[in-house]
């Protein structure tokens, strides 16, 4: 089987993601506290999409031209109710938890996105696991702010935010090919 042309970005990011991913649990003792119990116990993360783009033929990974997918993943949760990577399967562990991401409209995604929404999930397994992952799945967010203070300072961060706030209202009133764009419909 040929191997898809950008195939090294999942075990460059992957380990990447886990990291914040902890970063962020750990800023929540409570977050912490919930997955605790769960320890040995597994989380699989799938994609599912009926998005098929037309690209080249070499950029796709299968030789059907369905949809691309970001590669499974499967975290097991450690003694001290963070999350350590481990080798995806395609069997799900019955004693764990399977959250499989609806990814229909990349662009709806990306919009919810940066509107702080999140994309529909379906949680299937452990129903004590299935709300321990629903209630972190409704009150983690990555404090990015109070991040880059700690790099920079308070008031470099605080117009960073300003900044980043007017890019993301920017992006979420920006529609693609709309034909009602300001600068179409003032000609003279």
């Amino acid at each position: 089987m040929a191997l898809h042309p950008l195939s090294w970005i999942g075990p460059v990011a992957l380990p990447r993601l886990t990291l914040l991913l902890n970063h962020v649990i750990s800023n929540e003792p409570v977050a912490m506290t919930k997955l605790q119990p769960h320890a040995g116990r597994t989380i699989d993360i799938r994609w599912a999409s009926d998005f098929a783009p037309k690209l080249p033929r070499f950029l796709h990974p299968s030789q059907d031209g369905g949809p691309l997918l970001p590669p499974a993943m499967r975290f097991m949760i450690t003694r001290a109710g963070l999350l350590e990577l481990s080798e995806a399967h395609d069997a799900p562990n019955a004693d764990g938890l399977t959250l499989t991401v609806h990814l229909s409209n990349p662009l709806r995604v990306i919009r919810q996105a940066f509107k702080g929404e999140r994309p529909e999930v379906q949680i299937e397994g452990n129903a004590s696991l299935a709300e321990a992952a629903s209630w972190l799945m409704k009150h983690l967010r990555w404090d990015i702010q109070d991040d880059v203070a700690r790099l920079v300072g308070n008031t470099p961060a605080e117009m960073l935010r300003h900044l980043s706030n007017a890019v993301r209202q920017a992006l979420s009133r920006w529609r693609p090919g709309d034909a009602t764009h300001p600068s179409s419909s003032q000609r003279h």
